[in-house]
């Protein structure tokens, strides 16, 4: 190529500034024109050849036939493993022509149907026959994590013998994820702490992993303090899938202004709240029985266009609801003694005005 495209520039080059040669011409300069030509015409002759490859050479055009096949082959056989019966007999057939890639996209297939059997079955494949990458190990820990098998991603983590896959941050997550999703909070915390000395980089995907596993454990904000500490020193941006992690974190813990504050600070940087962070803050106020401040959150929800659905805390509704009617029929029952009925009245009422 760098030969053609020396040529083609020699070649304009000459067409436009060849001399023109007469009978007084010395010799030299005509040798010199002489040789111009014929570079002219070598240069021509390479550009065309390198032009048209495509055109002039079978060998080419097999190529492109073989790989389209070879392609064809590979989707058939994908598709054949997919929708198979007995995957041992799918993959003694089709298992040779299928690279990493086609065998990834299959075992997330299996996945995804929750078809738990298949997809280890197929990674004990893929190892044993090298043909496994760092989303093949990506994509089976996180499904040991969703079929409640963490011992068996653990396992397959410990097993893997390349350094550099190891601490990819992809498997890494995956296996903390598992971890926290499992309940083994403490689990997971330690080997976070191995894998950086090892040299992982976590992201953003791995702190919020980590603050989730915060939500229900003791001392779960301090935790929370110190993982967001490394956050801002890392120079990664809080989202607003954190931001929401935090305010529920704060709510299990009782720091109400806490909660507040990362409300607060999440609108301030450009996120909008979604159900998830009125519902998380609407639980801190549920804690605190704050019926004030949770009714204004319900009016500001409203106000932003949304409501409340299937995702929000019924469970803390009804929490703050019992502790008004405990403060309503104390104080009723000061007034009158009859009083009981009215606040059962009163507590329907407040909560047909928030939720119908």
């Amino acid at each position: 190529m760098e030969i053609s495209a020396v040529g083609v520039g020699f070649q304009h080059y000459h067409i436009r500034l060849s001399p023109i040669i007469n009978s007084h011409a010395t010799t030299s300069n005509y040798d010199n024109a002489k040789k111009n030509r014929q570079l002219v015409c070598a240069s021509a002759t390479l550009s065309e050849l390198d032009m048209q490859p495509a055109h002039v050479s079978p060998a080419s055009t097999t190529v492109r036939k073989t790989n389209s096949t070879l392609y064809s082959a590979r989707r058939a056989a994908v598709v054949d493993v997919q929708n198979c019966t007995d995957l041992d007999s799918a993959l003694a057939r089709s298992g040779e022509i299928l690279q990493v890639q086609d065998l990834n996209v299959i075992l997330r297939h299996f996945g995804k149907l929750d078809r738990w059997q298949y997809v280890s079955q197929l990674f004990d494949w893929m190892q044993k026959h090298g043909k496994v990458n760092v989303a093949s190990y990506s994509s089976y820990i996180k499904f040991m994590g969703k079929s409640h098998n963490p011992v068996k991603a653990i396992e397959v983590y410990n097993s893997i013998q390349d350094e550099s896959t190891k601490i990819n941050v992809s498997v890494c997550n995956s296996i903390l994820g598992c971890l926290i999703k499992n309940g083994k909070f403490e689990s997971s915390i330690k080997l976070f702490d191995q894998m950086k000395q090892s040299g992982l980089q976590p992201d953003a995907v791995t702190y919020s992993s980590l603050l989730a596993g915060c939500i229900k454990v003791k001392h779960g904000f301090s935790k929370a303090m110190q993982l967001v500490q490394e956050i801002k020193y890392n120079g990664l941006h809080t989202d607003d899938v954190i931001y929401g992690t935090l305010i529920a974190i704060c709510a299990t813990n009782n720091r109400i202004k806490e909660a507040e504050a990362y409300f607060e600070q999440m609108k301030y940087e450009g996120f909008s709240p979604n159900v998830f962070h009125y519902s998380s803050l609407l639980n801190a106020y549920s804690a605190d029985g704050n019926y004030m401040k949770a009714d204004e959150l319900v009016k500001d929800m409203r106000s932003e266009g949304l409501v409340p659905n299937k995702g929000f805390r019924w469970a803390e509704v009804v929490l703050t609801f019992g502790v008004l009617k405990s403060k309503i029929v104390k104080v009723s029952l000061s007034l009158r003694p009859e009083a009981q009925g009215y606040s059962d009245y009163l507590t329907k009422g407040l909560c047909k005005r928030w939720f119908v």
